[in-house]
């Protein structure tokens, strides 16, 4: 696991379901090897401390869990000041959160 090939998973991964880089100092490839090199690290780090592949792959999941949680969250908030009400509610909607009637 190098930070580039974990970069070009992020690539296309975003190429499905592309973010907004728009009005940052910061470009979406610098972003990716940013966070791609940041996992390759915290990898190196767990191998160091001895745990096993099974293991630092559960721990890699658990922070990647709580990135999306993380991410939700923050989504959701800026949904709920920025957006009108009946974007949010299809927002909402189109990931499965809350009934028909929002």
């Amino acid at each position: 696991m190098t930070p580039e090939t974990v970069a070009t998973l992020i690539a296309e991964i975003d190429a499905g379901d592309p973010l907004d880089f728009a009005g940052l100092a910061l470009d979406a490839r610098g972003a990716r090897l940013l966070m791609a090199t940041h996992f390759c690290e915290i990898d190196r780090q767990l191998v160091e401390l001895g745990l096993p592949a099974d293991q630092r792959l559960e721990m890699m999941a658990a922070i990647a869990a709580h990135s999306m949680v993380e991410n939700m969250l923050l989504h959701v908030s800026r949904l709920r000041s920025e957006s009108e009400a009946a974007d949010f509610r299809a927002w909402m909607r189109r990931h499965g959160i809350g009934g028909a009637g929002g």
